[in-house]
């Protein structure tokens, strides 16, 4: 096995003290962030000032989300994307039982690989995962998001192929821990807007410019949220998972927990992740077997050392990457969370404008 660098975990006091490791220019492909392969986690830097625009959003409330998102609308809402993740009755055979296969060689392909995927089980939920709601062509759609510990409290983490089509004035927001029998057990947050109407989304902009194939190593995106009714801030509420990255590509145990279809409960899956190299795709990827993670359950978090009264941990992946997260629902990918992650996360806290394609 390869060694790796240890990981570089952003708490929210390392990431007030980190400095902005890249720096962003209006314009696609100029997203100066280096290349894909992971780098050596940076020192601690002078932290940066409070962009101007942070909290000057173009008012998209709590209480606007609330109107909107009635609960027959997210009755309602279908989950994205809608052109993958097949059930494994309908396509290539699923990876064997990651624990298994944690030693093997890292870019063996899952198809034939043989034997089940570990058993999914819905749950209630924890609080810093839920629902991403959204709207696309008239139709009302969600995807799943986490919470990630920020200097400003605002912050989640989801796939960059949910978002990556918003238009200005769309009314995107996140509902924490949302089940069919507790639609909204912490309210909604609205996901802030600049002064165009655009959702305060942070995506590489490679990934625009490249696409759903060849960008997806860069399907990960960061999203500002307004605060709740109570005027409380989303990490104040359900708490946060810190970001961790420039870690391996195989951890021993992984929690996965995301919003798959129709379900009315979430569903969670602990196994071991391993390192998929497509070949026909730049990159390499996470690679977890859980059985059942159908659409909607993109930008589920991949999460390790899960404990407290919480359940919050460390985020080493979420759903998405290659083929939008895998083309079944018993086997799932991740872009791996290195340098560029870090540093698209670094412009997020720091809230320089978004790059938009």
């Amino acid at each position: 096995m390869a060694r790796h660098k240890p990981p570089f975990r952003i708490t929210p006091l390392r990431a007030a003290t980190l400095g902005i490791a890249g720096a962003v220019v209006a314009g696609i492909g100029t997203f100066s962030i280096g290349n894909a392969a992971p780098a050596p986690a940076p020192s601690a830097a002078p932290a940066p000032a409070p962009a101007p625009n942070r909290s000057t959003a173009k008012p998209w409330t709590a209480e606007d989300a609330a109107r909107f998102w009635t609960l027959q609308r997210m009755a309602q809402a279908q989950p994205l994307p809608q052109s993958r993740r097949q059930s494994s009755a309908d396509s290539a055979p699923p990876l064997r039982s990651m624990a298994s296969a944690a030693s093997t060689a890292s870019t063996a392909s899952p198809a034939g690989t043989g034997g089940p995927s570990p058993v999914s089980t819905p749950f209630g939920g924890v609080p810093t995962v839920g629902r991403m709601y959204l709207m696309r062509g008239g139709g009302s759609y969600f995807c799943t998001a986490s919470v990630v510990s920020s200097p400003h409290h605002d912050l989640v983490a989801t796939a960059a192929h949910c978002l990556d089509q918003a238009n200005p004035g769309e009314p995107i927001a996140f509902v924490p821990q949302w089940t069919k029998a507790k639609p909204q057990p912490y309210g909604i947050f609205p996901v802030d807007q600049d002064s165009s109407g655009l959702g305060r989304i942070w995506i590489d902009p490679r990934y625009y410019a490249e696409g759903r194939v060849q960008g997806d190593q860069w399907d990960v995106a960061f999203a500002e949220l307004g605060a709740g009714s109570n005027g409380k801030q989303v990490q104040d509420v359900v708490g946060a998972n810190a970001l961790v990255t420039g870690g391996p590509y195989t951890y021993g145990s992984v929690r996965l927990i995301a919003y798959p279809g129709s379900a009315s409960r979430p569903l969670t899956c602990t196994n071991a992740t391993t390192k998929f190299t497509p070949g026909n795709v730049p990159g390499s990827f996470l690679r977890i077997a859980c059985n059942g993670y159908s659409t909607g359950s993109s930008g589920g978090p991949f999460l390790i050392h899960v404990g407290g009264t919480r359940q919050t941990g460390d985020l080493v992946g979420l759903i998405g990457g290659w083929d939008t997260g895998g083309p079944t629902a018993d086997v799932s990918y991740s872009s791996y969370f290195g340098s560029d992650i870090r540093r698209l996360y670094n412009a997020a806290v720091s809230g320089i404008a978004p790059v938009r394609p």
